[in-house]
């Protein structure tokens, strides 16, 4: 009887609070491990092996790359390269028209779509298709278009009387013919970001706007595209790197020609690696891409940041 009086009952032993486990230490280390490697694996052993071979004199013997040391010789040469200079020149206006009309583009017919009433679905549809056909098979169309021979374009300026135009073959319609292949094909994109953050606007901040008297001109000013801003950002930074990396537009249309007026960046690479077999200094042109992308997007980002400050007012 003592025993039983002084032995805790099953009912509190069930009751008293169990000790909580003490978790697995190493389980958040182990469980962002695969993202680790595979990190490890396609970023950062890339460009690290990128970033060795841009201090070196490489070349291919035998099958076999010999890597010599040149310390920054590949990169001070780049100050004396006429070509990469124009090459950075015709990248820089390819990108400044490209992202900004497809900015405004997009939003231009998100605004517009979303105003419709039935035919909404059929427009997002047609709107949305250029964007998923290859690269190479736009480039091709629009040759059978521009091209100064076969090309439609100028076979409806003959008929009409009109002289045909050598659309690829002089430095300014070049350019400009590379940009309007590329507004076609990749605005879409643009397009569909926009018009889902437009979508995802609550419809009580536009009633409220509308309650208040404002105009629809005053509320896409005030109202929309001030919320539209963070999707804007986000596209316009990967239309940045798209820009950078166009190649398809202007290898299969102009060959970065005519002369050099269409050899952006990731021509003039193509040249360096695959023509010139100059590994070391292709790296070099590489990392110092990369670099000047970071630090575009970092600007960026950056300037959104203290301008939500400026908005807060602190």
């Amino acid at each position: 009887m003592t025993a039983a009086l002084g032995a805790p009952s099953r009912a509190a032993q069930s009751s008293a609070p169990s000790r909580p486990r003490k978790p697995f230490p190493w389980f958040k280390y182990l469980s962002v491990a695969p993202l680790g490697l595979f990190f490890l694996a396609l970023i950062a052993f890339p460009v690290g092996l990128l970033l060795w071979m841009s201090f070196g004199d490489v070349r291919l013997v035998a099958g076999h790359f010999l890597w010599r040391g040149v310390g920054f010789d590949n990169y001070i040469a780049m100050f004396s390269d006429k070509v990469f200079g124009i090459a950075l020149w015709n990248s820089f206006v390819f990108i400044f028209f490209t992202v900004t009309i497809t900015i405004l583009l997009g939003i231009g017919l998100a605004l517009v779509t979303d105003r419709l009433v039935r035919a909404q679905q059929f427009a997002q549809n047609v709107l949305i298709w250029p964007a998923v056909i290859a690269p190479v098979v736009i480039s091709v169309v629009w040759l059978l278009i521009l091209s100064p021979q076969i090309g439609l374009l100028n076979k409806i300026l003959i008929s009409f009387g009109i002289s045909p135009q050598a659309w690829l073959g002089e430095p300014t319609g070049a350019m400009a013919s590379i940009i309007l292949v590329d507004l076609w094909h990749w605005t879409p994109i643009v397009f569909l970001f926009v018009y889902t953050a437009l979508r995802g606007i609550d419809s009580s901040v536009l009633e409220a706007s509308s309650v208040d008297g404002a105009t629809y001109a005053k509320t896409i000013r005030y109202v929309v595209l001030p919320l539209l801003v963070p999707a804007i950002v986000g596209v316009a930074a990967i239309r940045l790197v798209m820009g950078v990396k166009a190649f398809d537009e202007m290898y299969l249309l102009t060959f970065g020609g005519p002369g050099t007026a269409t050899t952006v960046i990731t021509i003039y690479l193509r040249q360096v690696f695959f023509e010139s077999f100059e590994y070391g200094y292709g790296a070099a042109l590489s990392v110092t891409v990369v670099v000047v992308v970071v630090l575009v997007i970092a600007l960026v980002i950056l300037a959104r940041s203290i301008g939500k400050r400026f908005s807060r007012g602190e």
